[in-house]
């Protein structure tokens, strides 16, 4: 790479990294900070925008911690896409930087920003000039004024990232995700004041009025939600631990751990982000007469009113949730799209977020061959074989493949699921408030146990793991 670049690269504006470990308390501070700063651009419209702009693919804004319409409009997205593509050419052997230098993390740091706010940009002229965020008043003003708007949040929610992932606690991405479906379960649940209400103050009213049949569905939404998330977290908790020895050290012994969630849920965020794209891009045509890939109608959902897809590739794409099933089924009947769709969704989840486990097993150097690598290149082995490469990676792969795309297989299941059943968030937020908080729990025990620990155990006993 040409020297003036690499200087380029390594002398990009970036948050300084703290010189002495932080405390829990300050830590916990500039996570706050950043939390309420996240929470304020969320609320704050963006300029320009047209009033009558109305919420569209709810499920796209929880994995981009996104609120269309305000600053946050972009949310995450480009900063997560970029960070993806890198990775990915990284991975592959497209780029090389060696990463276990200091100049070579500046290095690829300095390509991941460089890369981010290229995508602020693509994607904020995507969202402004294809019409998806409706200017207020014709001409070109009003789109340049939103543009202008999105990239400065854009860039502001990089440097947020960077200050949560240096001087608070996990990252800003998982912060900001936690931030965005944490909001939204609050007010699926709880808000009383828009015409959408909640799902508890509608059981209350339903038994007020008389009327308890109305309180049906806003408790299968509960009920569903509170046992889907005691599903994952139950199943966060499944792992083979296989033992190693130190070879030069007698009698010592760790157990290394292979989760269920192997590939955590970046397999089903990508599958579910390809399909909400697929959606978005073809609502984007439609608004703008073309067809091709779907028509959609207005329609008031618990979320607020939503363009739903009723015809093409978009509508198979969209399955219908257990309320609108019972609708068709006393009124005209269910039909073939319904059940269509509904077996199409599904397979496309399952089977989608199974291949990308396995696939991003390898991207992100989880295969057996890269972890037996590290294995040895600790001095490890594992009791009973003789340390032969060859013999651990066998091992390995008889654990570590299976779990991989039989984890991304549920996720995708649970996905599906909290569809039908039209949970309180989707499927993939109850998947990413669990996976986020075990996160943040290991961060704080990792890096801060001698202060988080005694702060655990008065919260939840000696017992927690």
């Amino acid at each position: 790479m040409n020297e003036n670049i690499k200087k380029i690269l390594s002398n990009l504006p970036s948050v300084p990294v703290p010189e002495k470990k932080l405390d829990l308390k300050t830590k916990f501070s500039w996570t706050f900070i950043v939390l309420i700063l996240f929470i304020v651009m969320s609320f704050i419209p963006v300029f320009g925008v047209s009033s009558s702009y109305n919420l569209n693919f709810e499920i796209l804004q929880v994995l981009i911690a996104s609120h269309f319409g305000s600053l946050l409009s972009l949310g995450i997205g480009p900063i997560v896409s970029a960070s993806i593509i890198i990775q990915m050419l990284q991975g592959t052997d497209i780029i090389h930087i060696d990463t276990s230098t200091k100049d070579g993390r500046v290095l690829f740091q300095g390509i991941q920003k460089i890369a981010s706010f290229a995508f602020i940009a693509l994607e904020n002229g995507v969202y402004v000039f294809s019409g998806a965020l409706s200017p207020a008043g014709p001409g070109i003003s009003f789109p340049l004024i939103m543009f202008a708007q999105l990239f400065a949040a854009g860039a502001i929610l990089l440097f947020m990232d960077e200050i949560v992932s240096k001087w608070g606690i996990g990252s800003g991405i998982s912060l900001f995700i936690l931030a965005g479906i944490s909001l939204q379960l609050i007010n699926t649940t709880f808000n009383p004041f828009t015409s959408q209400i909640g799902a508890i103050p509608s059981i209350i009213e339903s038994f007020i009025a008389g009327v308890p049949l109305n309180a049906l569905f806003p408790f299968i939404a509960l009920g569903s939600t509170v046992a889907l998330f005691a599903v994952v977290i139950w199943l966060q908790g499944i792992k083979v631990e296989l033992p190693l020895s130190f070879g030069r050290l007698r009698g010592y012994s760790i157990r290394w751990p292979v989760s269920l969630f192997y590939t955590s849920i970046i397999p089903i965020v990508l599958v579910v982000s390809m399909v909400a794209g697929i959606q978005f891009f073809a609502l984007t045509l439609s608004n703008a007469g073309n067809h091709l890939l779907g028509t959609f109608t207005k329609e008031s959902t618990l979320f607020g009113t939503q363009s739903i897809a009723t015809g093409g590739l978009a509508a198979y794409l969209s399955p219908p949730t257990i309320q609108q099933l019972y609708v068709s089924a006393t009124s005209t009947g269910i039909t073939a799209l319904q059940i269509e769709s509904m077996a199409i969704y599904t397979l496309i989840l399952v089977v989608g977020a199974a291949a990308f486990s396995y696939i991003w097993m390898y991207l992100g150097g989880q295969d057996p061959k890269s972890v037996v690598k590290q294995i040895m290149e600790s001095g490890l082995s594992m009791p009973g074989f003789r340390r032969d490469e060859r013999v651990l990676i066998d091992i390995f792969k008889r654990y570590i493949i299976p779990l991989a795309i039989l984890g991304g297989a549920l996720t995708g299941l649970v996905a599906a699921l909290a569809t039908f059943l039209n949970t309180l968030t989707a499927g993939i937020g109850i998947l990413l408030i669990v996976m986020i908080i075990y996160q943040f729990y290991n961060s704080l025990m990792q890096d801060n146990k001698e202060e988080f620990g005694p702060i655990k155990d008065r919260i939840v006993g000696e017992s927690m793991e």
